[in-house]
């Protein structure tokens, strides 16, 4: 039985992959900390002036909350860029806590994040829906055993077929009614 949910932010919480993908597409393999420092810098205020809840996310995360169904965010984002989003949204209220892959060293394609949700959680894997819009995470979360929630991004499917890797694929998160 599902008892927790871990969300990927950017792209499934919120439409920002566009916005990513314009700050970092002229940084080759993101190498150049000054490049990636204004990238930083303009997503902060991009998170604080532009970029909004996807529609049904604060539906979907107070259903889960009635439900008993605890939640964390599981970013590729450092927390520190994308606090002034989840200030202005209060969308931590929903949260136990957020992770990011800076905090913990390794990228999402390996399970380092999630397998961290779980214990953070007090989880076993199985007890756990990971959402994710991009294919290699979804991919990631599968293969180490987590039940998947694959969120359409119109960015990022354009870089892979997510819904190959989920349990279930969703269009919107209005669509998602919970796990049976």
């Amino acid at each position: 039985m599902i008892k927790y949910y871990i969300f990927d932010m950017d792209g499934t919480l919120c439409e920002s992959m566009g916005y990513w993908r314009a700050e970092t597409a002229h940084i080759p393999n993101y190498r150049d900390p000054a490049a990636m420092q204004r990238a930083y810098d303009n997503m902060r205020r991009r998170y604080r002036d532009e970029i909004e809840l996807r529609a049904g996310a604060r539906e979907l995360l107070e259903k889960a909350r009635a439900d008993g169904i605890r939640c964390c965010i599981a970013s590729a984002t450092a927390r520190d860029v994308a606090q002034p989003f989840l200030d202005k949204t209060g969308i931590m209220e929903y949260m136990d806590f957020y992770i990011d892959c800076h905090e913990i060293g390794v990228f999402k394609e390996h399970p380092d994040i999630y397998l961290l949700a779980a214990e953070r959680f007090g989880a076993e894997v199985s007890e756990c829906a990971v959402f994710e819009d991009s294919e290699y995470c979804a991919e990631t979360a599968k293969k180490a055993g987590f039940y998947v929630v694959g969120v359409y991004d119109p960015t990022t499917s354009a870089e892979g077929d997510t819904a190959a890797f989920s349990d279930m694929y969703i269009m919107s998160l209005e669509e998602f009614n919970g796990i049976k």
